[in-house]
């Protein structure tokens, strides 16, 4: 008997109970739909992730203070949390002035902050750095202006406001000219500007608060140290040798001849997106590993249908047997079967996977306020159609071996 007959009968088949074969594909459906969403859904996360760190600069590099010996596991990116005391200004200087391939330094401090305004109260965190920051990062000025070397030299309590901490704290008003008091310190703003870009210390930067980084170390921390500096190198082409030339200038600084002793650590837009694209990666792995459980119950539920319908089709085992039928043409029949079955739970659960990730990528730009592009990838249509030819295989080859194994007299004999 050739496929086209076999595929026909197995169609048939399934037919004969269409709401025994719906419950046991529904496993299936739900799988599948699971592992499509994830797979769409991890692939429009890293596009996201690189977009992000393309709009921040392909020649933009951190510096984090602690290396192999201060930090153990991967570097920590939350600025207000580190207390690793290896990086000065002085190195931030050092460092720019130094290098050809460096175009320019600025250093970071930051902490958390209490925002007061009349009536209004707010928790931010303040980010102390130089005049250098908004050329480094081009930020956009929205009213106003940044502080100048000579606001950062004199200790001038002037603050730059982000714009989502402008538009909570000031609707209607124009700050420029007033005063915030920052952990009850008074600040007058001078400025307000609009970050683009991924998050600084994975945080919004809308929503913090710009001071002279003198400030910030002598008054709002009492600390000699820095959390960080950011670096732009001369073009995106000479990156590796900006980091190179930094990694030399920094070990020679802190008196360093092992790398492995570094108390540093450079991270570049490189390593972001390999390191973001990795996380991306495991978390929708396991997040399909585990959807996948239900296709494993799905499966089960497919070999129980295809045991129940080999012993409901017992006669016409027996009658195709004694007619000339071969015990490879009853084991393909319903492995076909099992095929088919899983196959279409298969295609079900594309087309509800397509709209689920249609579904999630808006609620995740509404919920995080970014602009998401929607990702379908073919891979995920692959993956799905040959994990649901392996469950229908694989649960299939019980069920079409016991058919195939019935004797012609006993089958014909059932009742």
């Amino acid at each position: 008997m050739n496929f086209k007959n076999q595929l026909k009968i197995a169609i048939k088949g399934l037919g004969m109970n269409k709401v025994r074969s719906f419950l046991a594909v529904l496993g299936i459906v739900i799988g599948i739909s699971a592992v499509v969403t994830m797979v769409s859904l991890g692939k429009g996360v890293q596009k996201i992730i690189l977009s992000q760190i393309e709009k921040i600069g392909s020649n933009i590099v951190i510096i984090l203070p602690g290396g192999s010996k201060q930090e153990k596991g991967p570097p920590k990116f939350s600025f207000g949390m580190m207390k690793i005391k290896t990086l000065k200004y002085s190195d931030a200087i050092a460092l720019a002035k130094q290098s050809s391939y460096i175009r320019a330094t600025a250093p970071l401090v930051m902490g958390s902050a209490h925002l007061s305004y009349l009536n209004k109260r707010r928790k931010s965190d303040f980010l102390g750095t130089t005049a250098n920051y908004i050329e480094i990062r081009g930020n956009k000025i929205l009213e106003g202006r940044f502080f100048t070397p000579d606001e950062v030299k004199s200790l001038s309590k002037v603050v730059v406001l982000g714009k989502t901490v402008r538009d909570k704290m000031f609707k209607n008003i124009n700050p420029i000219g007033e005063v915030i008091r920052i952990n009850q310190k008074p600040f007058r703003i001078i400025g307000v500007i609009e970050l683009e870009g991924v998050q600084d210390a994975f945080m919004d930067l809308n929503d913090v608060v710009f001071i002279p980084f003198s400030v910030a170390q002598k008054q709002m921390l009492g600390i000699d140290y820095l959390n960080a500096i950011i670096m732009q190198a001369a073009s995106s082409d000479t990156i590796n040798l900006a980091i190179k030339d930094a990694e030399n200038i920094l070990r020679q600084r802190h008196h360093i001849k092992d790398p492995s002793d570094d108390d540093f650590t450079i991270i570049s837009p490189e390593f972001l997106a390999s390191s973001f694209g990795l996380i991306a990666n495991i978390l929708t792995i396991f997040l399909s590993l585990i959807a996948g459980i239900s296709l494993i119950v799905g499966g089960i539920g497919v070999a129980n249908v295809m045991l129940v319908s080999v012993a409901e089709r017992m006669r016409e085992i027996g009658i195709r047997r004694a007619v000339g039928a071969q015990k490879k043409d009853i084991f393909l029949q319903f492995l076909i079967e099992s095929i088919v079955l899983t196959l279409i739970g298969g295609f079900i659960g594309i087309s509800i996977g397509f709209l689920f990730s249609l579904l999630g990528g808006w609620g995740i730009s509404k919920l995080l306020h970014i602009e998401w592009t929607f990702t379908f990838p073919i891979s995920a249509i692959l993956i799905a159609f040959i994990i649901s030819f392996l469950v229908g295989l694989i649960f299939g080859l019980y069920p079409a071996k016991k058919a195939a194994n019935l004797s012609p007299i006993e089958a014909l004999r059932y009742e």
